[in-house]
């Protein structure tokens, strides 16, 4: 098949230099109402309360910080202080730049939210870089709004996306599984180096010690050392399993004592020299 038969594939466009993040620009809606015209509310959220100040894109500030404890009306009346500087300035446009940190900030977001301002969120991390320049070694409340200021004038201020409620509750229940899995390997580690301390190598007699049958873990419960296996015997085991309703095979029992028989003492456990029978020689 000749060169020019063969279908040419379309050329990608080479991507331009891109210095803010495309959710996180404001040039265009600031060159639409003039950079005096356009304000950035920051916002540094804590568990019970928050601190917030505005400015214009200049970096004039307009309303000093201010803490705003996390109720319904003191929103409102921290909304209702915004606005008002809105109107005293003759701003036009305004962003809430809001620092995100764990769930603590979801109410301050909604309230602004539904109060009809664009919210913006900015990584700790990334407020992180925009102060240690300006403000190294000194973290305080303020020095940390002056930071997020920074960070969403430069586009690091980012939308949150909206999800449908559908794909949100798939989200949770998948951490919540993920959580979960995290926990149980966590434990089942936690158990079995209790259980090596207890009776070492008692693990390895059993292919799937976290099998649907209990009978490892209530045999271990229940001797709590190689001694105890041996003196139990074939016999004694039987007994046990039929006390505690489980349904074991006779190699299973066989497969304990022969354990039992080569088990190698427990850490931590040290032979007991016997006193001397007569004092020594000075």
């Amino acid at each position: 098949m000749s060169r020019s038969s063969t279908a040419r594939r379309p050329q990608k466009k080479a991507k331009g230099f891109v210095l803010q993040k495309p959710n996180g620009q404001l040039l265009d809606r600031v060159q639409q109402v003039g950079p005096e015209h356009f304000g950035i509310v920051a916002l540094d959220c804590a568990k019970a309360r928050s601190r917030y100040f505005l400015a214009d894109f200049y970096g004039r500030t307009l309303l000093e910080p201010t803490t705003v404890p996390h109720t319904r009306g003191d929103f409102q009346a921290a909304i209702d202080r915004v606005r008002q500087a809105m109107s005293q300035h003759a701003l036009q446009d305004v962003v809430v730049a809001i620092e995100r940190t764990g769930d603590y900030h979801r109410p301050v977001q909604l309230a602004f939210r539904q109060a009809g301002f664009d919210t913006r969120l900015v990584h700790p991390l990334t407020s992180k870089q925009y102060r240690q320049p300006a403000d190294p070694d000194n973290k305080t409340d303020d020095t940390d709004l002056a930071a997020i200021w920074r960070a969403a004038t430069h586009g690091f201020g980012l939308c949150e996306p909206t999800w449908p409620d559908l794909y949100v509750t798939i989200q949770l229940l998948r951490r919540q599984r993920r959580d979960l899995v995290d926990k149980n390997a966590v434990l089942q580690c936690q158990i079995r180096e209790v259980l090596h301390a207890a009776m070492p190598g008692f693990a390895e007699c059993f292919c799937h010690l976290w099998d649907d049958s209990p009978a490892p873990l209530l045999f271990a419960r229940h001797t709590t050392s190689p001694q105890a296996v041996r003196q139990a015997g074939v016999a004694g085991l039987q007994q046990l399993a039929d006390q505690l309703q489980l349904r074991c095979r006779q190699e299973t029992f066989h497969k304990l004592l022969a354990w039992a028989e080569q088990a190698p003492p427990r850490p931590g456990t040290h032979a007991r020299t016997p006193p001397p029978t007569h004092r020594p020689r000075r």
